[in-house]
């Protein structure tokens, strides 16, 4: 079979294949990851030990003509993840990429259990790293540089200054996600709802990491606070300084009360100190920069209305339904296909053509929102579609180098960028 006619292949079966695939469920099969966690595709196994007994010589970077591309998470329980996880290793390694392995991680908390996974990485022969969390990011690139790995934020946001320390760095690739401004537009969204239909005025803000150097909890609680001010003309203090709090704090104005409380509470440690402040006093409205999930039994009991920055989760689905859930902002599966694509590129020898000006890039993607049953509901099913995303196969090779050598910087950033909910379902009905 010609390279070509694969191709095609590939993308007929991409196209028609009925998956039954849980995308961003809570309730999905795959579980959580420990570390060093692998998935190949079948294909991939085949593939490699053709080449092998042919005595074929394989690809720099690979292990047995595979591709070894390593992921980093934050919590291998999050849905977010999850969806992240099915897509990649279902849908793209399992239908169209048969010469990429990814290695999971198991949940990293530390700065030092990241470096620590980048070096397990390196010792499978690793060829890059895609990263959903960042906890010093110039330590994380220079390790992957050290054994001759790229890196890159997959979908995340970091501050400016960590951004620049690194972007001359050839094997850091850049980031593709929401960043900063869209992040802080998140915050700000989730409380406009609340203050034109005046349904409350006591706050409860989950600020997740926000105070442990999480760039993305941060810009979400500062957006949170900075609405919350301009919304009901009170001053809240030095609100730049409030959303990076690292203690529970309550701040009072006319008849506003709004209490910020740091914290995963995916961690236990961190959990107990966010409840505690929770049930110090009743509220009417949560706002979080992080998903609930974990202390919804809680929430419930507290008979609060909730906004939150997640994704577009079968288990936000129910929420939506109950009537406690109104407002979310969120990611879907696919919008990591972008940056699978860049990760590729890289790996298959082809960074240099995706730099600007020789530094590493930056593209924003847009989250998707709701703040009604009826509009969840619509873009849940794209959301959720294993068989023809978002971002599906056709999207990626159009920017894979290998596949359309044509492609450039400026394909890949117009692809990413165009993630809108609209825009995603424009795509989807042309092809």
């Amino acid at each position: 079979m010609t390279e070509l006619s694969r191709r095609a292949f590939l993308a007929a079966i991409a196209a028609a294949a009925p998956l039954a695939l849980a995308a961003c469920s809570g309730a999905s099969s795959q579980g959580a990851s420990s570390s060093g966690d692998v998935a190949k595709a079948s294909a991939s196994s085949s593939a490699a030990a053709d080449a092998s007994s042919a005595g074929a010589q394989q690809p720099s970077g690979t292990v047995g003509g595979t591709y070894v591309i390593g992921v980093a998470v934050y919590n291998p329980a999050d849905n977010e993840v999850r969806m992240f996880k099915s897509y990649l290793i279902d849908y793209v390694a399992g239908l169209g990429f048969d010469d990429v392995r990814f290695v999971y991680s198991g949940a990293i908390n530390s700065a030092e259990g990241l470096i620590s996974f980048i070096k397990s990485v390196a010792d499978q022969g690793g060829a890059g790293v895609m990263s959903f969390t960042s906890l010093d990011l110039k330590a994380e690139v220079e390790e992957c540089a050290s054994h001759g790995m790229y890196y890159m934020l997959a979908s995340g946001t970091v501050s400016e200054d960590s951004f620049s320390s690194v972007a001359d760095n050839e094997y850091f690739l850049g980031s593709v996600g929401p960043g900063v401004p869209m992040e802080y537009a998140a915050g700000t969204k989730m409380v406009q709802n609340y203050v034109a239909n005046k349904v409350g005025n006591k706050y409860f803000v989950m600020s997740g990491g926000a105070a442990l150097g999480n760039e993305m909890h941060y810009q979400r609680t500062l957006g949170v606070l900075d609405a919350l001010e301009a919304g009901y003309g009170i001053n809240l203090g030095d609100t730049k300084e409030l959303a990076g709090t690292a203690d529970a704090v309550t701040a009072t104005d006319k008849d506003v009360t709004v209490t910020i409380a740091p914290g995963y509470v995916s961690r236990d440690e961190m959990k107990q100190a966010v409840l505690t402040a929770l049930k110090a006093d009743s509220y009417e409205i949560v706002l979080s920069a992080l998903p609930v999930g974990p202390i919804m039994e809680e929430l419930r009991a507290a008979k609060v209305r909730i906004a939150q920055v997640d994704c577009y989760s079968e288990d936000n689905l129910i929420l939506f339904n109950s009537g406690q859930l109104d407002y979310i902002a969120g990611k879907y599966g696919s919008l990591v296909g972008p940056s699978f694509a860049a990760m590729y590129n890289a790996v298959t020898g082809h960074a240099a053509d995706f730099r600007e000006d020789g530094k590493a890039f930056k593209i924003v993607q847009r989250m998707w929102e709701s703040s009604s049953k009826e509009d969840y509901d619509e873009k849940y099913e794209l959301a959720s579609n294993a068989v023809t995303p978002a971002y599906n196969l056709e999207d990626i090779y159009s920017v894979c180098i290998d596949y359309t050598p044509t492609a450039t910087m400026d394909d890949l950033k117009a692809l990413a960028q165009a993630s809108s909910y609209e825009e995603c379902k424009a795509r989807r009905a042309e092809s």
